[in-house]
């Protein structure tokens, strides 16, 4: 069974497509949305399905539970060029509308629905806001895959990317346990001492042959800077405006390396934002920039990267994060 922040993925190519994404997002929305906000959704599927039905080919339909069951979040990926005013009818229906266009690459649009009283905004106390888009390879059942974000209302906060080496029902257990471990975590350790407890937690796991092929990266941040230790594949980025500094990972699994690798730490401003891929980085903050994503949603703009990145279909998790730390001004000089 997927998680519920996986996102679930339908592709849209005829009629009765329209209405299995309907039913999907009728039971994401159960439990989670109002009356309204569930009709609502309807309204912003139907809506969505209806433009990717009238493009030649095939689009797709993002679907998963947004924040703490906080409400529902569609993203929608079309090979063509939709103009936003074509979607100016769902503004009244969503509670968060975005889209992005690439001219002769196609259209992705964010739609989300929350419960009443719910909000997507940062808090105040908040210097990073993140975007999510994770997918399980097509057809499963289950998403080895993971991550975690936390703000701790200091102005600090942690991100975690897990990549599991299977698609199994085991490494999607060792995820979840590893999401679980780093939520456990107090605010305010470094990136080694989270990563410390996630070995401890695999070597007294039921089996650690599963643990051992999972790897795994875990961010601390600030308005200032960024501390990263990485375990593996799951290799990141800080991408500015016009540069790119890589965030290394050592190679190593969680039940295997011997030795903690060291911690990156690099400065970020408002503005930069951090890349993290669960199967490496590679093009992606190269893509990020081409793409102009330093003003999109970063939901929006890891869905972009997600769809652009060209790596294989395997499970895939793409976080992006902003930096919104409030700019200080610098007193004027006598």
């Amino acid at each position: 069974m997927l998680p519920d922040h996986c996102h679930r993925r339908i592709a849209i190519a005829a009629p009765a497509d329209t209405g299995a994404a309907r039913e999907l997002a009728a039971t994401l929305g159960e439990g989670v949305l109002t009356e309204d906000g569930s009709g609502r959704l309807d309204a912003v599927v139907a809506a969505l399905s209806a433009h990717l039905l009238e493009q030649p080919g095939a689009g797709t339909l993002l679907l998963r539970r947004w924040g703490r069951r906080q409400g529902v979040e569609c993203l929608a990926y079309s090979d063509h060029d939709i103009a936003p005013d074509a979607l100016t009818g769902l503004r009244a229906q969503a509670d968060r509308l975005a889209t992005h266009v690439t001219p002769g690459v196609g259209t992705v649009t964010l739609a989300r629905v929350l419960r009443p009283g719910c909000s997507d905004e940062p808090s105040p106390t908040d210097t990073a806001l993140a975007g999510v888009a994770m997918l399980a390879r097509p057809e499963a059942a289950s998403c080895a895959d993971g991550w975690f974000i936390r703000c701790n209302g200091d102005g600090s906060g942690i991100a975690l990317v897990v990549d599991g080496a299977a698609g199994d029902a085991s490494s999607t257990d060792t995820a979840r346990r590893t999401e679980a471990v780093v939520a456990a975590t107090a605010p305010g350790l470094s990136p080694q001492m989270v990563i410390g407890a996630v070995r401890r937690d695999a070597a007294t796991a039921p089996s650690n042959e599963t643990a051992a092929g999972v790897t795994a990266a875990v961010l601390r941040f600030d308005g200032t800077a960024v501390d990263y230790t990485a375990l593996g594949t799951v290799a990141g980025a800080v991408v500015r405006r016009h540069g790119v500094t890589s965030l290394a990972a050592r190679w190593a699994m969680v039940g295997y390396n011997p030795q903690m690798p060291a911690s990156v730490h690099l400065l970020w401003k408002p503005g930069d934002h951090v890349v993290l891929h669960s199967d490496g980085c590679a093009r992606l903050p190269v893509l990020f920039i081409e793409r102009g994503l330093h003003e999109v949603d970063p939901t929006l703009a890891a869905a972009v990267l997600l769809r652009d990145g060209g790596l294989a279909d395997d499970d895939r998790t793409v976080v992006v994060l902003r930096n919104v730390a409030a700019v200080v001004e610098e007193p004027a000089s006598d």
